[in-house]
């Protein structure tokens, strides 16, 4: 995996470097650069797999530097110190990132999930898509990109209705559709959703509070869902989605 670091401090694209040279030997490092516009025509001529973008640089931005760039052919881990709100934008736009300062460890899953898949599908509109979803300050965003082996698949939040884990991947089941399985484990699935209506019942399923139709108490207890999946409830989880349930009662 050919990788280019581009960030405005030398620490950042040094220590970053060290990081990979260390932790993650199947990743080459074939340029790092501390000026945005010396970085520009190298990201245009050059063959690589992956670049490490820090967002927050003097003359081009991270964002700008994208936008001028003609050869997109590559994957972007964006490295940044923004806010938890910022960073939750990445996630829903499937981009990957890194909270500085890097830590090794998220640094070795993240090349691990580079590695496990393709390219997630057009860049120009991914980054279009989270544009869309910074500018929205607080609100929960109304859409999800989810990231498929096959490229990205943009839905609506409220058609989804239950995700489902398969060891390291998600199932994503929706109305009238087959279940899509994105490249995300069910607990970043949960950490994205907050907010949004969503309840974990059990260690394998997350389910879209809006599409609960039934909550039956006896037989161990399970949800039926608006599909008419059935899903039994684990009994350390019964207690949050009781009181989920309460809470809704409440506000209607």
């Amino acid at each position: 995996m050919r990788a280019i670091l581009v960030d405005d401090e030398t620490h950042c694209t040094e220590s970053l470097a060290i990081l990979l040279r260390s932790h993650c030997p199947e990743v080459e490092v074939v340029g790092k650069y501390n000026r945005s516009e010396e970085a520009l025509p190298v990201l245009n001529r050059e063959t690589f797999d992956v670049l490490f973008l820090d967002i927050e640089m003097p003359v081009y931005n991270g964002f700008e530097l994208l936008n001028r760039l003609t050869n997109k052919s590559f994957d972007v881990v964006f490295t940044t110190a923004y806010d938890q709100f910022a960073v939750k934008a990445f996630k829903y736009s499937a981009f990957d990132y890194l909270l500085k300062p890097i830590d090794s460890t998220e640094l070795k899953e993240c090349v691990a999930k580079l590695g496990e898949k393709r390219r997630q599908g057009d860049l120009e509109d991914q980054l279009n898509f989270l544009r869309s979803v910074l500018v929205r300050e607080q609100q929960v965003p109304q859409k999800i990109a989810l990231p498929t082996t096959s490229g990205l698949e943009y839905v609506e939040i409220a058609e989804i209705i239950r995700c489902e884990s398969d060891s390291n991947y998600t199932r994503i089941f929706q109305a009238g559709d087959n279940p899509t399985l994105i490249c995300r484990t069910l607990k970043e699935v949960e950490e994205l959703l907050e907010g949004a209506n969503f309840a974990r019942i059990h260690h394998s399923h997350l389910i879209n509070l809006d599409h609960l139709k039934k909550h039956v108490r006896s037989d161990g207890g399970y949800v039926v869902m608006s599909d008419g999946s059935e899903i039994a409830i684990s009994r350390s989880r019964k207690d949050v989605l009781n009181n989920l349930l309460k809470v809704r009662s409440f506000r209607n």
